[in-house]
């Protein structure tokens, strides 16, 4: 079923992008539902009435002013300013787009005010809202991971709803993170009270909001869409984001950090882009032997230098002029508003790098940490292959599961070779390949071939003999396993 959904949702794609020349500038979108006159914004888009819930469909515009009489000054809503006073100090209002123009019609809501009659969670979460007037951004984002829904998930918050839906959809799930945690997080509710919240919901509650997941992150999770933060972007614009693009307090992310705290950490990107408590001890080590002990999306923890296996002596440089950075992650992978989120040398490295400069020092650090990353697994190959007689038995148990092996008795398996298979994985999660980090990659490679050195364990094999293309399809191959690993462990 929800395969069906992800290559629909690639369909669609096509269909956003042909619609985006009439969406920009609220410039049209054509829709069955009759738009309240003199606003200057497009009538509804096809898409966007599809979100409607069923009781709304006949529904008309009954205008702002309507809106307010509820959601205004006199409203109680605890730790914010109202939402409708929130919203008049907005670009959207100067501009005339109200409450209707991403709610839907209300006149059926104001008449018996439903949830059943209103667009609102989970479906408003969705990027179709924003995109019938951000045409241009909303066809970029389409092109990014963040659409896309990850189809196990899904599937395992369907049928474990009370594991995997109270802890992987706060960062997995648009509709859910919205909902559950940041407008929480805007009402003031702090994070025991948002996790309590998380953890007090019904299985079917939950399994309702996965079948509305079509988007890991959708605009909203991101931007308020109500109120104006005071998180500013790197240059200075308000464009109401929910959380600082930078932040070098380390703390929520640290390891053994809980859900509850890496999921509400004050930086934009990295509440969830970080590795969700991820822990180097050698007693964590020990004890996490069938994946690795942190997720698989650790940038930030590598950005600044945290969460590796490190040697007690010599000195760590933790991080480099990119953790500092104005903006941080999206100084470089928002440049310009691109939300592709990927980096263009041009604009993305700017002022302190040239194009030619920056491409030249990406390429050098990508191939320098490649090749060492593939020189490591060498050497655990031949370990593995001495000590067992099978170069793939050095990996954790379930990713040796999925090639179709069976792992050794993991007591038998040295700290020396936890700590290098710690550091080679946490690099290859990060998938940069060294330039989010390049002092701190480097330094992990060195940590871990010196464990391996103490084991007597010789030089690995030259990667440099390898294409750029193989050397990327071992490592591809890699992290490919890893995942397949995860969903069968789901199964």
């Amino acid at each position: 079923m929800h395969r069906k959904r992800i290559l629909g949702l690639a369909s669609v794609s096509l269909a956003l992008a042909v619609a985006v020349v009439a969406l920009e500038g609220c410039g049209g979108g054509g829709g069955p539902l009759i738009q309240p006159p003199g606003t200057g914004t497009p009538s509804p888009s096809s898409r966007f009435t599809e979100l409607l819930p069923a009781a709304q469909k006949d529904a008309t515009y009954v205008g702002t002013e309507q809106c307010a009489r509820c959601h205004g000054a006199g409203s109680k809503q605890a730790g914010a300013e109202p939402v409708a006073v929130a919203w008049s100090k907005t670009k959207h209002a100067q501009v005339n787009v109200g409450c209707e123009q991403c709610h839907g019609p209300g006149s059926k809501h104001v008449a018996a005010p439903s949830k059943e009659n209103i667009l609102t969670y989970p479906n408003s979460a969705s990027s179709v809202v924003c995109a019938q007037c951000h045409g241009t951004i909303a066809a970029q984002y389409e092109q990014s991971g963040h659409a896309e829904a990850v189809e196990t998930v899904i599937e395992e918050a369907e049928t474990n709803p009370n594991v995997y839906g109270k802890t992987c959809f706060r960062c997995h799930s648009a509709p859910f993170r919205a909902q559950m945690v940041d407008s929480k997080l805007t009402y003031g509710q702090s994070r025991d009270a948002i996790d309590a919240g998380i953890q007090a919901m019904s299985a079917d509650s939950i399994v309702e909001i996965a079948h509305a997941t079509h988007e890991s992150a959708s605009c909203v999770s991101c931007h308020d869409p109500h109120r104006q933060t005071g998180n500013l972007t790197w240059q200075g614009k308000e464009v109401q984001l929910r959380r600082a693009v930078l932040n070098t307090d380390t703390t929520d992310v640290a390891p053994g950090a809980p859900a509850k705290q890496h999921t509400t950490f004050n930086q934009i990107c990295a509440s969830c882009h970080n590795g969700r408590g991820g822990n180097p001890s050698d007693a964590s080590l020990n004890a996490g032997t069938v994946r690795v002990n942190f997720h698989y999306s650790n940038q930030y923890n590598m950005l600044m230098g945290i969460t590796g296996v490190e040697e007690q002596s010599g000195p760590v440089v933790r991080n480099t002029a990119h953790a500092t950075a104005p903006g941080q992650c999206s100084h470089c992978h928002v440049a310009n508003a691109r939300h592709t989120f990927t980096v263009s040398y041009d604009t993305g490295c700017s002022p302190c790098h040239t194009a030619a400069d920056a491409a030249a020092r990406a390429q050098a650090t990508k191939s320098q940490v490649e090749q060492g990353l593939l020189a490591l697994r060498s050497r655990l190959q031949a370990w593995a292959q001495e000590q067992f007689g099978d170069p793939d038995l050095w990996d954790y148990t379930s990713y040796i599961q999925a090639l179709g092996k069976t792992p050794p008795n993991q007591a038998s398996v040295p700290i020396e070779v936890k700590r290098a298979r710690h550091n080679y994985r946490f690099i290859l999660n990060d998938k940069s390949m060294g330039i989010h980090n390049p002092a701190y990659t480097r330094y992990l490679l060195e940590v871990a071939n010196a464990n391996l050195d103490r084991l007597g364990v010789g030089a690995g094999s030259r990667a440099a003999n390898l294409s750029p293309a193989t050397r990327r399809a071992i490592l591809e191959a890699d992290l490919q396993r890893a995942k397949e690993a995860h969903r069968r462990g789901a199964e």
